[in-house]
């Protein structure tokens, strides 16, 4: 239910860490292994297959959220929740969730659902470049007041608007939100 801390060399993915983590075969038989992996920053999913001698092969979803330390041996701390325990992190790739089996746990058909829903809204956005204006459908609010309709793209790597109506003033969106907010490209102003 806690986090976990580990260490994980530079050089080795995500993917090689949590399989390392949670690849095994246990006393009955039941062989668990990671068979893909996407992380985001903090973010990482998991299709795990779980194979019983004599059941039916399944295949899960994971959500572990991850934490970089800075300083310690101890670098990375993980905290693992499986689909059928809810977890409120929907940014799950298509790839992982075409690998999935079918399952009759509601917490996991809602999270899937929702991460269905992601992906759909995602595809149904516009691609936008540097220097499109996009108009959100409703007004974004921002710490400091700021509550804002229309932003202009400054850099799409890091995410990073300007705000014609407050003087230019820069905000950054992280990409789940922008990616969960409806918008439109009402016009563009080249860099």
């Amino acid at each position: 239910m806690g986090w976990t801390y580990l260490h994980k060399d530079k050089d080795m993915n995500t993917k090689d860490f949590f399989s390392k983590e949670f690849n095994f075969i246990d006393k009955r038989g039941r062989k668990v292994t990671v068979l893909d992996c996407a992380s985001y920053l903090t973010e990482a999913y998991l299709a795990i297959e779980s194979l019983t001698p004599g059941e039916e092969r399944m295949v899960l979803g994971m959500v572990c959220l991850i934490h970089y330390t800075k300083n310690d041996y101890h670098n990375v701390g993980y905290k693992d929740m499986e689909e059928s325990m809810g977890p409120y992190y929907y940014n799950c790739p298509e790839r992982i969730l075409k690998l999935l089996t079918p399952t009759t746990y509601q917490n996991a058909i809602k999270w899937r659902k929702k991460c269905w829903e992601g992906i759909e809204r995602k595809k149904a956005q516009p691609p936008y470049k540097i220097g499109d204006i996009l108009e959100f459908k409703k007004p974004l609010v921002f710490s400091g007041g700021y509550k804002v309709a229309q932003l202009r793209s400054v850099n799409k790597r890091r995410f990073i608007f300007e705000c014609p109506e407050h003087n230019g003033t820069r905000f950054r969106i992280r990409k789940a939100t922008l990616n969960s907010i409806p918008y439109e490209i009402v016009g563009s102003l080249r860099i």
